[in-house]
């Protein structure tokens, strides 16, 4: 009886739990909302017991259904294992390397990773997703991406730390934040806007640093958080690397707080273990890990000058 579900079906229950619904889980797998309906109601007529009551709009699961999901994302979990421990005994066959980046991570860097791997693999296709919070995280999960980048990566990874990326508080040289005399706690900025970065996680809804303010605009990447402060809009923690020449010439100015004025966020580099004999991933892994040194080591000669 078992033998008679596909995989493709268990990953059409999962994805409508772990999404919160058929249309949801449609969506996240790129079908229809029917196809999804269809692949769980066969499940449960091989089953001869249904898996989920319909409870006004949500999908609710049924006390088999409860005892089915654990296992089942085990087996696909462990479905994907095996194709990637299939693939990297086949370094030839694909020629793309599929990667999520959390959009902290400095941009100049990852063209510089992306420049020289291609130098190498010529002809070898990139896939690269911008990510924000649990983005990256629910990617290497899915097994959609070889490789991430993010401040917090799947427990039972390989993964390794790369460097700290510096949030500084700005707002634009002409906002009233910017000329406040004295410093400002955390409860002066509640009554003004704040540009935050919306999980890009489709599972979860991850929030990260303080959110206490009610005027809050939330937007999917940095560049517009960033166009949003310039225009003087609102304020936002946005990486140092990012708005440090404007800070310099004055178009931006950091918030006086007297806390949280900067905060540090780490950025982790994992990938599934299946993969540590692969090609392509221990050239991309070597090529990030010898640029994020590089950067480590330019950071401390600096400030051995300056001391």
């Amino acid at each position: 009886m078992f033998s008679k579900i596909s995989l493709d079906q268990w990953q059409a229950f999962v994805s409508t739990v772990e999404c919160g619904g058929f249309q949801q889980a449609g969506e996240h797998m790129f079908k229809s909302q029917s196809a999804i309906s269809h692949s769980v109601n066969r499940m449960e007529a091989l089953l001869g017991q249904e898996l989920f009551l319909i409870e006004g709009r949500k999908a609710v699961l049924t006390p088999l259904g409860q005892a089915l999901l654990p296992q089942a994302k085990h087996l696909l979990g462990s479905a994907q294992k095996l194709e990637r421990l299939a693939n990297q005994y086949q370094p030839g066959l694909f020629t793309e390397h599929a990667l999520a980046v959390d959009m902290l991570f400095p941009a100049d860097l990852l063209e510089q990773a992306l420049f020289r791997f291609s130098s190498v693999l010529q002809g070898h296709r990139i896939r690269l997703y911008e990510t924000a919070l649990s983005g990256a995280r629910e990617l290497l999960e899915d097994g959609k991406v070889e490789l991430g980048i993010a401040s917090s990566l799947p427990a039972g990874y390989m993964q390794e730390f790369l460097l700290n990326v510096s949030l500084l508080c700005v707002v634009a040289s002409d906002h009233s934040l910017a000329h406040f005399n004295g410093e400002l706690s955390l409860t002066d900025m509640k009554d003004y806007r704040q540009i935050v970065i919306r999980d890009s996680g489709m599972r979860t809804s991850q929030n990260s640093g303080w959110l206490g303010t009610s005027q809050r605009w939330t937007v999917s990447n940095l560049s517009t958080a960033l166009t949003f402060v310039e225009r003087g809009l609102g304020f936002a923690w946005l990486p140092e690397h990012m708005v440090s020449e404007k800070l310099a010439s004055g178009q931006l100015r950091t918030v006086p707080l007297c806390h949280q004025r900067e905060r540090e966020v780490p950025m982790y580099m994992g990938f599934p273990e299946e993969y540590k004999l692969n090609p392509e991933v221990r050239l991309m892994t070597d090529i990030i890990r010898e640029l994020c040194q590089g950067i480590k080591s330019d950071k401390s000669e600096a400030l051995a000058l300056a001391l």
